[in-house]
């Protein structure tokens, strides 16, 4: 395995460069954890940083960047599952993203400040200094590429952008919420006149009083998880979409399944808090 030494410093000199901050949520799923990610910049050859979980990593990134690239050890050897997304640095020179982990690598989301503040806070700082361990994909082995869209970025440059950053913290939220498995937390991000239809049951859940009995029926799957996919966010006025697919994580019988999904959360913005007013989730056949 090879050992490269940690670009930062070179980076922090870079003319013209955007501050970039990369977060590794830790998760108590069972996606492996012990491996590190390597992150790559465009088509560059060599990792300027890695992460373990529970970690984050500020880059200072030339503004001529288009892509950023995480590589996921698939196993022993130099082969990696691939996820990436494509970004505008010349535009936005301050930009946050974390690595949501997924059966195959990870899905990249971008946030603005508010949006990473919990993620910032629950992870500590790569290790200042500490090499990197890495070892070139083979030539003749090409990764499984798992593409993170730009549908998930925040668009920074029109009007509505402090809204669609507050939609992402909201749905980030309902993630960790659902993989909390706390009922009460979950049912906390609707609206008391909410709806919820789960194409698995015969009707719709309405209102506060039968949402919490549907999460206190999902809290009793211990190991079940989940990830957001593909994501488009769209505001209108006091009202919000945000719709995409999702994969739920489990193990059943003692073994690892992956359940792709979608969903589509409308959101209401109720004195200045976005609550959910309608959620319509089914599983992909």
């Amino acid at each position: 395995m090879r050992t490269y030494a940690f670009l930062l410093a070179v980076m922090a000199g870079t003319a013209s460069a955007a501050e970039v901050t990369i977060i590794r949520p830790k998760t108590d799923s069972f996606i492996a954890q012990e491996w590190e990610y390597y992150i790559l910049l465009g088509d560059q050859p060599k990792p300027v940083a890695d992460l373990r979980a529970g970690e984050r990593v500020t880059l200072q990134v030339p503004a001529e960047t288009q892509t950023i690239v995480v590589q996921c050890p698939k196993g022993l050897g130099a082969n990696y599952d691939e996820a990436r997304i494509n970004y505008d640095f010349k535009t936005n020179s301050r930009a946050y993203f974390t690595l949501v982990a997924q059966s195959k690598c990870v899905t990249v989301q971008a946030l603005d400040a508010r949006g990473a503040a919990p993620f910032m806070s629950a992870t500590r700082p790569r290790t200042e200094g500490r090499l990197i361990e890495y070892d070139p994909p083979k030539a003749s082995s090409a990764p499984t590429l798992v593409t993170a869209t730009a549908a998930s970025v925040p668009a920074l440059t029109t009007t509505d952008s402090a809204d669609k950053d507050m939609i992402t913290a909201a749905t980030a939220a309902w993630v960790e919420a659902f993989n909390s498995r706390d009922p009460a937390r979950m049912s906390a991000l609707y609206d008391p006149e909410a709806v919820l239809a789960d194409a698995a049951e015969p009707r719709a859940r309405i209102g506060a009083n039968a949402i919490n009995d549907y999460y206190k029926n999902v809290a009793k799957r211990k190991t079940q998880r989940e990830a957001l996919g593909e994501r488009t966010i769209r505001v209108l006025g006091d009202t919000a979409i945000d719709s995409g697919t999702l994969t739920y994580f489990e193990m059943r019988d003692g073994q690892a399944t992956t359940t792709p999904a979608r969903y589509s959360l409308t959101y209401r913005n109720r004195g200045g808090k976005w609550l959910i007013v309608d959620h319509q989730a089914s599983l992909i056949r």
